[in-house]
């Protein structure tokens, strides 16, 4: 997209089946010029509840070659949130109202607690169109470098980022960096749940403790 050169892209191979609540498909991550880097294949499962929408997320990457994702605070998975869900703050604007807070599994608050902090879980909640509601975002206990580091702002984003350990913990002799060869593969697995209420109502640690006995 526009002048920029320098840009990798995750683009759709394949839907492999789509039925049942369950979504299978096959991904290419490809380089700058067009070289495809790794294969991933991801299943997302969709489970029907009157109050929440839970989405699972099982996602396996395989190199071409050697691959390295390097030690960096952006990404990995994440979601931006509503403006409602955004904290408030200087020089933000008032419509609509910002009320977004969140919490990590360990019980700090707001982005100067969560931030760059390892913990199971994240959620951001708060109002948006005068419903209370709140996404959590779930680590598997079998994911690489788990807990996972977490890159939540108050302007909207979180991300769960298990490969920022140098830039989280201000330590230029932490690695976080993972290289994957050919043969090897690499697994994540995450839960996001969006819900009413605030965590505790919802129950995100009882929900959280179910999604990490999943095998």
């Amino acid at each position: 997209p526009g002048k920029r050169t320098n840009l990798g892209r995750v683009v759709i191979n394949k839907i492999v089946s789509a039925q049942d609540g369950k979504i299978a498909a096959l991904f290419d991550w490809v380089g700058p010029s067009g070289n495809k880097l790794v294969a991933e294949s991801r299943t997302m499962t969709f489970y029907s509840d009157p109050r929440l929408r839970t989405i699972d997320l099982d996602i396996t990457l395989t190199p071409v070659g050697t691959v390295k994702f390097g030690d960096t605070k952006e990404g990995t998975f994440a979601v931006r949130v509503a403006s409602g869900l955004e904290a408030p703050g200087k020089n933000i604007p008032a419509d609509p109202p910002r009320t977004g807070k969140m919490i990590d599994a360990e019980g700090r608050e707001s982005e100067a607690g969560v931030w760059g902090k390892r913990a199971p879980w994240v959620d951001v909640y708060g109002e948006v169109e005068g419903q209370r509601i709140g996404i959590a975002i779930m680590d598997h206990p079998a994911n690489p470098h788990y807990p996972t580091f977490w890159h939540c702002r108050a302007y909207g984003l979180c991300a769960a980022n298990p490969f920022g350990a140098r830039e989280f913990m201000n330590d230029q002799t932490q690695d976080g960096s993972i290289t994957l060869r050919p043969g090897q593969t690499l697994r994540f697995r995450y839960r996001v749940v969006i819900h009413p209420g605030d965590p505790q109502t919802a129950g995100i640690a009882a929900q959280y403790k179910q999604f990490s006995a999943m095998r």
